[in-house]
């Protein structure tokens, strides 16, 4: 689904630097959360909370000579938190990203391919078109959730919103497939 919408497959590391994240999240909790030490050399490192941080930081490579480009990941995360039902302290990310766009078009074009590739899945959710997202990067208001009523307490799915080099969204992958179960869909 990806593919056919333009998106090329970008391979995201699972160790980066500690900055990217402290800079790209601001005051959120994900700091307090990540697996952070100092490598051989003594930089502080971290295994990845999350990746849309990567994309923001190497967006200018990304793109290169030109002026949009749209990529989509599967990448291993990392936080130190309390594990939930389809959420633990490694979990699997898809996402995309979309770059170098205007930030409110790319973020109806996200949203798209979002509920397009949750439609075929035959998945039953409710999606929040107004959400604030809790990373820094996010331009205020421009945020949506998908939620799955299928998985009680914990019903977010996925997480996207617009920041000032575009938009995209990230799925928890493992609360996809446990609400997909739930709801039947697989």
């Amino acid at each position: 689904m990806f593919i056919e919408a333009g998106a090329e497959e970008a391979i995201v590391p699972a160790l980066w630097g500690q900055d990217t994240f402290i800079e790209k999240a601001g005051g959120s909790e994900i700091i307090g959360q990540m697996w952070a030490f100092n490598d051989k050399a003594g930089r502080p490192c971290c295994l990845i909370p999350e990746a849309t941080a990567l994309f923001q930081e190497r967006n200018d490579v990304l793109l290169g000579s030109r002026k949009e480009a749209m990529f989509f990941y599967v990448a291993r995360c990392y936080r130190y938190e309390r594990p939930q039902a389809g959420r633990y302290r490694e979990f699997t990310q898809l996402g995309l990203e979309i770059l170098g766009a205007n930030p409110v078009e790319a973020l109806q074009r996200s949203q798209a391919i979002c509920t397009g590739f949750l439609d075929s899945l035959g998945l039953d959710y409710e999606l929040n078109l107004a959400v604030k997202r809790g990373l820094s990067y996010y331009l205020e208001g421009n945020g949506f959730e998908v939620r799955c009523p299928a998985l009680g307490a914990q019903q977010q799915v996925v997480g996207g919103g617009a920041y000032r080099e575009g938009a995209g969204f990230g799925i928890g992958l493992e609360r996809l497939v446990l609400a997909s179960a739930l709801s039947g869909s697989i």
